[in-house]
């Protein structure tokens, strides 16, 4: 048994669409369902003929289960071919083998018209909708005026019938809404995670993981741009709100001396440290401005504490231990701006670069800041 559901498990995660997972659970179902009626029919003692039908039923389940696996193009046409041979053959011919209108059978018909819109999209699921509803009636019609094609059963084989196929027919059901509902929903799951997958990809920088320097402006032209009014110049938004530009000292040397994949490891490391020393809660955001360069958003309540917060971010790049390479020493030199100081965006970062500049011919390894 157990080696079972795991030979399930594992061609139910074969299938990559959610029409395919639903034809999968369908059809195994389906199957289970249908040996369960083979079963009850013999305690019932219903006629051979019922027996046999149900078996037809079974055999059909399994040789769609195998040819869904085998040939995975196909399971398009195999959910129309399902829907069809258990519509307009199957159902309708265990109908007349088990006792007509008086048997439990007209439960399965109901089934049948359920697996259309689950099995189907678009126009064949109405058009094989209304043909399967059709076909029905016109079997219940030619049941009536024709009772000698009809299997006759006794009374109490109908009502046994039909006790049996409700709890079997309403067992199924249930268990394929819920199962349909639950791949429904790992679908939908696994399509959140994929657009925020997409979402990230869009914004982030896929090496060292900060946002990447077009979120970066985004982020900068909201702050810029949003406000009451244009004469207060935005600053209910820039109030408390300080950019922050980093640049890797001597980084073309790391590579040079260290090979490129260690420069690669320095950029990472680089960026743990920028983005540890935020908080996202208060909208602060680290981004990879171009190489190796940095700019952080931050969101203090004066320049002292902004400026303590970059230089206890520059100590900690300068304090980092490589354990593969002990002679490297990595250091990062910076600028630090004020938002209420600048009305511009443009003017603010050029100030910022302005100060990393400073910093870097006045010895690098520090950080500078315009008061």
């Amino acid at each position: 048994m157990v080696s079972l559901a795991k030979k399930l498990k594992r061609i139910w995660f074969s299938f990559d669409s959610l029409d395919d997972k639903v034809f999968f659970l369908t059809v195994t179902v389906a199957i289970f369902v249908s040996i369960v009626v083979y079963i009850s029919d013999i305690v019932e003692g219903l006629p051979l003929s019922a027996q046999l039908a149900v078996l037809v039923i079974l055999a059909f389940m399994v040789l769609f289960l195998f040819l869904g696996i085998r040939y995975p193009a196909r399971r398009g046409l195999l959910r129309v071919c399902l829907v069809m041979v258990l519509n307009f053959a199957m159902f309708p011919a265990s109908y007349f083998y088990s006792g007509g209108i008086h048997s439990g059978m007209i439960l399965f018909f109901l089934v049948g018209l359920f697996l259309v819109p689950v099995m189907l999209r678009g126009k064949a699921s109405i058009v094989l909708f209304l043909l399967s509803l059709l076909h029905m009636i016109v079997m219940i019609d030619l049941s009536q005026y024709r009772p000698q094609l009809v299997t006759q059963m006794t009374l109490e084989q109908h009502f046994q019938d039909v006790k049996v196929t409700m709890v079997i027919s309403g067992a199924g059901l249930y268990v394929i809404t819920v199962l349909i509902l639950g791949a429904y929903d790992q679908e939908r799951r696994r399509n959140r995670e994929l657009m925020a997958s997409l979402h990230d990809l869009s914004i982030k920088d896929a090496l060292s993981g900060l946002y990447n320097r077009r979120e970066l402006y985004r982020r900068l032209e909201l702050m810029y741009t949003h406000g009451e009014t244009a004469e207060r110049k935005n600053t209910l938004v820039r109030e408390g709100h300080y950019i922050a530009m980093f640049d890797i000292d001597d980084f073309k040397a790391i590579n040079d001396t260290y090979g490129h994949d260690v420069g690669d490891d320095v950029l990472r490391e680089v960026s743990s440290c920028l983005e540890n020393g935020l908080d996202a809660q208060k909208g602060e955001i680290a981004a990879r401005y171009g190489g190796e360069e940095f700019v952080c958003i931050l969101s203090s309540g004066s320049m002292d504490e902004a400026a303590s917060r970059v230089e206890s971010c520059r100590k900690q790049v300068s304090g980092l231990i490589w354990e593969k390479n002990p002679s490297l020493h990595v250091t990062i030199s910076g600028g630090i701006v004020s938002c209420m100081d600048e009305d511009d965006l443009g003017k603010a970062m050029k100030e910022a670069d302005k100060l990393l500049y400073q910093a870097k011919v006045s010895g690098k390894n520090r950080i500078c800041r315009k008061y």
